[in-house]
C-alpha cells in the first residue's frame, strides 16, 4: 500500500507562470494549425491544455491578447547567432544576404505552419492588426540594420524598398510552409533577391 508521502511525490508538479504560458502558447499553435483561428478562443485553449478559464484569461486577458502573444512569440527574427554571423561575414552584400535569407526562412519555419493562420488572423482582428504592423516594422528595421555596413548613406530613403523586401520574404516562406519549394529553394530564392534589390546601392557599386 503506498504511503501518504509516496502519492504526494507522485503528483504531477505545478507549472511556474513562465512554463505554463509557454504550454499555453505551444497548445495555441497547435490548435491554429487544427482547428484554425476562428474556433481558437481562451475558453477552447483552457479547455485543450487541461487548465481552467481563468488561468488563460490571466496570461492573455482576451481573444485578442492570446493573438499578440502567438505573433510576438512567432516573429523572433534575429537570433544572437545570426547577428554575430552577420558581424564576422565579408562585408558584401551577397555575404549578408545569404545570412538574412538563411535565418529569415529559418525562424519562419520555428514558428511552423501556424503562422500563415495567424497573420490572417491577426490582419482580421482589429485590436491585434496594429501590433502585427509593428512586427512587420521591426522586420524592415532588421533588414536596414543587416545592411548598412555594405550600402551607401541613403539607407533612410528606401524604407518602401524595404517594406518590399520583407512582403516578399513572407510571401516566399508561405510558399516554403505550403510545399510548394524546398527550405534550401526559399532560401535561394531569397537570397537572390534581396542581392539583385540591393546590389545597385552597394558602396563598392
Amino acid at each position: 500500500m503506498s504511503s501518504v508521502s509516496e502519492t504526494r511525490s507522485e503528483r504531477p508538479k505545478r507549472l511556474s507562470k513562465a512554463d505554463r504560458r509557454r504550454q499555453l502558447l505551444e497548445v495555441a499553435k497547435h490548435l491554429l494549425e487544427t482547428i484554425g483561428a476562428d474556433e481558437l478562443t481562451l475558453a477552447v485553449l483552457a479547455e485543450r491544455a487541461g487548465v481552467s478559464k481563468p488561468i488563460a484569461y490571466d496570461h492573455f486577458e482576451s481573444r485578442s491578447g492570446l493573438l499578440i502573444a502567438l505573433l510576438d512569440d512567432t516573429s523572433q527574427y534575429y537570433a544572437s547567432d545570426a547577428e554575430a554571423k552577420i558581424a564576422r561575414a565579408p562585408q558584401t552584400v551577397r555575404a549578408i544576404a545569404e545570412i538574412v535569407a538563411t535565418a529569415y526562412v529559418q525562424c519562419s519555419l520555428d514558428a511552423g505552419p501556424a503562422l500563415i493562420v495567424l497573420a490572417a488572423a491577426v490582419e482580421a482582428n482589429s485590436e491585434a492588426r496594429e501590433a502585427g504592423r509593428a512586427v512587420q516594422s521591426d522586420h524592415v528595421a532588421s533588414f536596414q540594420r543587416a545592411f548598412e555596413g555594405v550600402l551607401d548613406d541613403k539607407v533612410g530613403q528606401r524604407a518602401p524598398l524595404y517594406k518590399a523586401l520583407v512582403a516578399a520574404a513572407n510571401s516566399i516562406c508561405d510558399d516554403r510552409h505550403k510545399n510548394k519549394i524546398s527550405t534550401e529553394q526559399a532560401a535561394h530564392a531569397l537570397t537572390h533577391l534581396l542581392v539583385t534589390s540591393l546590389s545597385p546601392f552597394a558602396k563598392n557599386a
